[in-house]
């Protein structure tokens, strides 16, 4: 039995060490897992906020081009107008093909004029800042009426309804893109806009009449070329903790549909300088 003693003194030593040992493995590999899911949250966080100061920038850059193109650019060419008028108006000019170069030369004058103004409202729309989302796309309505290049049709359960300024600005600029990749490739004669209020958030139906086109198609170039267009998108809704998703079929058109709560963050705010 004497033999046996140091036998029954070291195994419970041993095997409380080696329950110590799988009790530090196990704790360490949790303390590790935690710390990358700390990292991932951190790097997950950092890449929000490199892409929010990234879009605020664009916007603040957007307002500087704005400003210029309606103060000094459009302010130049109405001047210019006005004397090419004046001169017009004030001297005998008999020669009649002078005349016509003149008026001409007016035209031309009106026409950037007018493509000035809509481009410095395409940068920053004075409708949005001050009157709210609904009021803004009707003024897109509008403009896209009168250059005729495809006819948008709008509804909405309140027209005076108000989000957060930039949450309204982040959900315009969805809708410029989807219009833009609407009139550049799909070929549609219409796009319709359903902009719906809720006690639980915002939600924008957006669709085309278009060629449509293969969603798993989509998927694998996207998978290959990276999606940039639909990832600037996605990247836009995931800022206000919503979600965009689309359904398309060859010749069946487009539809987009953008999700956004109501507990959606508070953003980092845009001020005209």
């Amino acid at each position: 039995m004497k033999t046996l003693d140091p036998l029954i003194l070291i195994t419970p030593v041993m095997l409380m060490l080696a329950v110590g040992i799988i009790v530090f493995v196990v704790l360490y590999q949790r303390r590790m897992l935690q710390h990358q899911e700390q990292l991932r949250q951190l790097q997950s966080v950092k890449q929000q906020q490199l892409l929010e100061a990234t879009l605020h920038a664009q916007e603040e850059e957007r307002r500087r081009v704005a400003r210029d193109l309606h103060d000094e650019v459009g302010a130049m060419l109405a001047l210019i107008r006005l004397n090419l008028h004046q001169m017009v108006s004030g001297a005998e000019i008999r020669d009649e093909k002078l005349l016509q170069n003149a008026q001409h030369l007016k035209q031309q004058l009106d026409e950037v004029l007018s493509s000035v103004r809509r481009i410095s409202h395409d940068l920053m729309p004075v409708v949005l800042e001050k009157m709210g989302l609904a009021q803004a796309l009707d003024a897109l309505r509008r403009a896209l009426a009168t250059s005729g290049q495809i006819e948008l049709v709008i509804s909405y359960n309140d027209k005076t309804k108000r989000l957060k300024p930039q949450h309204e600005l982040l959900l315009y600029r969805m809708v410029q893109e989807l219009l833009n990749n609407t009139i550049k490739h799909a070929q549609a004669t219409q796009v319709s806009i359903d902009l719906q209020f809720t006690t639980t958030g915002t939600r924008l139906l957006y669709k085309d009449n278009g060629v449509g086109f293969d969603m798993a198609a989509m998927q694998q170039e996207k998978a290959l070329s990276g999606g940039l267009g639909i990832m600037s998108l996605q990247s836009r809704a995931a800022l206000l903790n919503g979600s965009i998703s689309f359904t398309s079929a060859p010749g069946g058109g487009t539809t987009a549909t953008i999700s956004i709560p109501t507990t959606s963050p508070e953003l980092t705010p845009t001020q005209s300088t």
